[in-house]
């Protein structure tokens, strides 16, 4: 199993962002604000000279962590 660095975090932030953004449109759609409630009181930020990322942590983001994980580890 020969999985790169560089693949695996991509697919990792790929699946926090398509859970967060699922989450936030299954709320839209049915109502029920579960995934998309913020775990963390505040943000998760890294701030570089020029550049600040902040993340929000909900339910729905880390089930994307987790799918898109278990599928780069199982696929490749």
């Amino acid at each position: 199993m020969n999985i790169s660095v560089s693949k695996f975090l991509l697919a990792i932030g790929l699946g926090l962002l398509i859970g967060a953004v699922s989450g936030v449109l299954l709320d839209k759609i049915f109502g029920v604000h579960l995934l998309g409630a913020n775990l963390l009181k505040e943000a998760l930020f890294i701030e570089f000279y020029i550049i600040k990322i902040e993340i929000q942590i909900t339910p729905a983001s880390l089930v994307g962590l987790v799918v898109s994980g278990y599928l780069v580890i199982k696929k490749g």
